[in-house]
């Protein structure tokens, strides 16, 4: 793996993370909850279809560091601890997938995505102290994910162009 273009890619994806959808210029509000994608976790899905699993949880456990310094607001390591675990886990069953069809990426964005916040966004909740309850965490967890899955397609395969040109496709 070419951990050079992985910095890249992650400084890309959390600049247009933060000033487009955190800022809430491209995000949806629905049903009084804001819903955004998360750029971070489809890198992370992008590299558990393409590296090796301790690459992966290497790579998931930066990621989400990244996303705790920068993006979230609650306490540091529950990002990576979720991002690393999630990315580990896929890679144990991606054999079995075809990794190049589009409705398998989407399916895959959705489950990630959801299995990644409910627990984290439940955990940042009761860290911080915040009175929502699971139905809030629920819609979140659940919107994010869709946002995620809608955004998923165009994504890995701008990754993967990018990546071709830059040697990594190796693998």
């Amino acid at each position: 793996m070419r951990w050079a273009l992985v910095v890249i890619f992650a400084y890309v994806l959390i600049v247009i993370q933060t000033t487009l959808f955190d800022t809430r210029l491209l995000a949806f509000q629905i049903l009084g909850v804001w819903i955004k994608p998360d750029l971070l976790l489809l890198m992370l899905l992008f590299i558990a279809l393409r590296a090796e699993a301790v690459e992966v949880f290497i790579a998931g456990w930066a990621l989400g560091l990244a996303e705790d310094l920068i993006v979230s607001e609650g306490p540091l390591g529950i990002g990576a601890l979720m991002f690393g675990t999630g990315g580990y886990l896929l890679t144990l069953f991606r054999r079995v997938l075809g990794r190049e069809r589009i409705l398998t990426q989407v399916f895959l964005a959705l489950g990630l995505v959801f299995a990644v916040r409910l627990p984290q966004q439940r955990l940042l909740f009761w860290f911080t102290g915040s009175s929502a309850g699971w139905l809030d965490v629920l819609e979140k967890a659940c919107g994010d994910a869709v946002y995620s899955a809608a955004l998923a397609p165009y994504l890995l395969w701008g990754l993967g162009k990018t990546a071709a040109r830059g040697g990594a496709e190796g693998r």
